[in-house]
């Protein structure tokens, strides 16, 4: 539907059914919550013009021009809706759905229809007999056939005004509007969420990335429209040539809507009048070619489209699509050191105490690693459970330079060494009573200190930003799974390093304990040192 929001869609409706059905007001009981609805009544106020033509409707017949009307169908005109004035009444405020036809409309999903007010048992029903206002319809506003969204409610001063087949037209032109605003409430929230993700940003994405990607949620900013153009090459490049004599919809702007007086708005003073003078003489079938109209638009390409208005040019739904499908950003970074961590026994812990002093133990616990990057110059990566995950050499300049890296290396090493020793001064908490673990041959009597261990390896690593909602700065690769093998296969209170980081460090660590080829699943043996931080450091050469 031609409108850019629900209020836009629930307006162009009311001035369909206007020109129509011959209607003065249409009101709207939208959903809120289970036993609620908001009431937004539109009346519409004709322009002098447009009343005199309606006069002129009223004394003509029609007779043989009846026929050519029929015939021009097609040549409906967007002035009588543009000439229309909507003016809202006391709308949006909360009324109970019980005791109301709207509320019998939403528990049935079923149209409640009353010829004649009159002996209506509603209390809103008797109001409207003593208005003048004989026939009540109340049809919903369905999506799916199983979501009541609201309830469109419209009245006439005739008595059984509504036939079956106005009835029809009108269920299915609350069906339209519904997929409408549903179509309209996802997309605004989509764009809460986009919205709220970009305010987090900061306390997800590091600095550095958050400079390069930032553009990309600006709809205006360069890096976005470069994106969108590289998309739409990459798009054109996968579709077959057509043949000469056929119309690219990329020549020009080609327009498709739904709306009959949004798409017809370059007729003749002749054709206004003639759709003046056979208004009131539409019959089933005329009525019938309408709602076709409002369905389906006009094929640009040969074929039938269905849908909302599409305008060709600069919008492509797949590629819309495609752009949320591409990460946001994403480079291959060289010579990161990577440093995991993680608690040593920790489900032993978390089962003997509370959810709450599990949490606290973890929070005191990262605080301390947080304030270590500040001084060793680490970047934080994420936590992942009882894990720490931080990195040096992540996008820093000269990443390349063998000297940036041996110092970016020296620096993840006295982390991961103050790491270890300030994980000891962090008490494992207890429960009032004696913690019990079912395979244990004692009790934990006393407070404890906790425990780590840490694996390091420094290599190449891919990062990038991956989500639109809660966008996440993530790094993978041979040298993150190698550095967690580390972890898992180092001892309590140790670091264990692959060669090739040991042997960046050269001698600037004089404490390794000794050389251990390990075993790791899928990546065969490999080559490893420990370190032991409260070990006094001694000769390399005794290593």
């Amino acid at each position: 539907m031609a409108a850019p929001d629900e209020a836009a869609c629930i307006e162009e409706v009311t001035r369909l059914m206007v020109l129509i059905f011959g209607l003065n007001r249409v009101s709207f009981a939208m959903v809120t919550g289970t036993d609620h609805f908001l009431l937004k009544r539109i009346e519409v106020k004709r322009c002098a013009r447009e009343e005199k033509e309606m006069e002129e409707e009223d004394g003509d017949g029609g007779g043989g021009e009846e026929g050519a009307a029929r015939n021009s169908f097609d040549s409906m005109s967007s002035s009588h809706a543009q000439s229309l004035v909507l003016e809202y009444l006391d709308s949006d405020f909360k009324r109970p759905f019980e005791g109301t036809a709207a509320g019998i409309v939403v528990k049935t999903l079923k149209e409640h229809y009353t010829p004649r007010t009159e002996f209506s048992d509603f209390p809103t029903h008797k109001v409207f007999y003593k208005q003048g206002l004989n026939s009540v319809l109340a049809s919903p506003i369905l999506v799916n056939g199983n979501q009541c969204m609201g309830v469109i409610l419209l009245s006439k001063p005739e008595e059984d005004a509504f036939p079956k087949a106005d009835r029809i037209l009108i269920s299915d032109i609350a069906t339209l509007l519904g997929a409408n605003i549903y179509s309209k409430r996802l997309r605004k929230a989509s764009e809460e969420a986009n919205k709220l993700s970009r305010e987090m940003l900061h306390s997800f994405v590091p600095p550095k990335v958050l400079e390069k990607i930032e553009g990309f949620w600006d709809s205006n900013s360069e890096k976005y429209k470069a994106l969108r153009s590289s998309i739409f090459a990459q798009e054109s490049t996968c579709t077959p040539e057509s043949s000469v004599g056929d119309k690219s919809s990329n020549e020009e702007e080609v327009t498709r809507t739904n709306s009959w007086y949004v798409a017809n708005q370059d007729w003749s003073e002749a054709q206004i009048q003639e759709h003046a003078k056979r208004m009131k003489n539409w019959g089933v079938q005329d009525k019938l070619q309408m709602l076709k109209k409002l369905n389906r638009g006009e094929s640009f390409n040969g074929e039938d489209s269905t849908g909302v208005i599409i305008t060709t040019k600069g919008l492509d739904l797949d590629a819309e699509l495609n752009i949320t499908s591409r990460a946001l950003y994403a480079e291959n970074v060289h010579n990161v050191t990577i440093i995991f961590t993680d608690i040593v026994g920790f489900s032993r812990i978390a089962m003997g105490v509370t959810p709450i002093k599990v949490m606290n133990m973890l929070q005191n616990l990262f605080n301390r690693f947080d304030r270590l990057c500040d001084v060793h110059g680490v970047m934080k990566l994420e936590t992942i459970g009882d894990a720490y995950l931080c990195a040096t050499n992540m996008l820093e300049e000269d990443a390349n330079d063998i000297n940036v890296a041996r110092d970016a290396a020296i620096r993840a090493l006295a982390m991961a060494k103050d790491m270890v020793r300030e994980a000891r001064n962090v008490r494992i908490p207890i429960s009032h009573e004696a913690v019990h673990i079912p395979w244990a041959s004692h009790t934990f009597d006393e407070p404890e200190t906790l425990e780590i261990r840490v694996g390091i390896h420094v290599g190449d690593i891919t990062c990038g930003v991956l989500g639109q909602r809660l966008p996440k700065f993530t790094i993978c690769g041979t040298t993150v799974n190698l550095a967690a093998r580390m972890e898992q296969t180092s001892k309590p209170s140790m670091i264990r390093v692959t060669k090739c980081f040991h042997d960046l460090v050269g001698d600037n660590e004089q404490g390794w304990l000794k050389k251990e080829t390990v075993a790791l699943k899928n990546m065969g043996k490999v080559e490893s040192y420990l370190l032991d931080p409260f070990r006094t450091s001694i000769p390399h050469s005794e290593a």
